[in-house]
């Protein structure tokens, strides 16, 4: 069983099951609460994180104390993403959105996994092009987007991210406020949340409170 909850992990599915076996000889399984911090910015990296289940928040703090929230990270992925082999500092803090599992490897012991295993190489390369093309996306919608296509990216990529499909709509589970959203598109929560209102009468979310569903239609269309 844990040896399958390390393969739902997307750096670690193709792996063959030597190679997994390897990873699982140098990874811890943690169980966090919501609320709670699993690091901070500026603190000493001390290991790599992947999430088997549930939803992390990274977010920094500008100089007059406000957050901007960077990314939320669900089941499969892995932060941090930057600074390997370089000991840098976490870049970012982590913040527990929902109860969450996590396995964690140690920076050194995560360097040495790179550096015998070809196959995760490739991987993380392909990961961390992913992040970038994401990140160069995000930039061109916070320079030329107004705030309604704004929150229409956003929805998007939360499709993206932590949709599952099925025959009514994307359904997506993520506990996260309009206010924390505003910080990932630097908006307000008053705008977010107009926006957000216009979707459901339009029909693009139905829906609970965290517990969303996406018209596929729309979704499809990417308008």
């Amino acid at each position: 069983m844990k040896m399958e909850s390390l393969r739902s992990i997307e750096l670690f599915r193709d792996l063959c099951e030597g190679e997994l076996q390897d990873v699982r000889a140098v990874a811890t399984k943690r169980e966090y609460g919501r609320g709670e911090y699993i690091f901070m910015e500026g603190e000493t990296r001390e290991a790599v994180f992947f999430v088997q289940r549930g939803l992390i928040k990274i977010f920094k703090v500008d100089p007059e104390g406000r957050e901007h929230i960077v990314n939320a990270l669900g089941t499969g992925q892995m932060f941090p993403h930057m600074g390997f082999f370089n000991h840098a500092p976490y870049p970012g803090t982590a913040e527990v959105l929902s109860p969450t599992t996590l396995w964690l490897i140690g920076t050194n012991k995560f360097e040495e996994l790179l550096t015998s295993h070809p196959a995760l190489v490739r991987k993380m390369i392909a990961i961390m092009g992913q992040k970038i093309s994401q990140l160069q996306a995000k930039l061109q919608e916070l320079a030329l987007f107004d705030a309604h296509e704004r929150v229409a990216a956003l929805v998007r990529h939360f499709g993206e991210e932590h949709g599952v499909v099925a025959q009514d709509g994307i359904h997506i589970h993520l506990p996260i406020t309009h206010g924390e959203m505003g910080r990932m598109i630097g908006m307000s929560r008053e705008s977010v949340s107009r926006i957000w209102n216009e979707f459901r009468r339009e029909g693009i979310l139905t829906g609970d409170k965290d517990d969303w569903i996406l018209d596929k239609g729309w979704f499809e269309r990417g308008t």
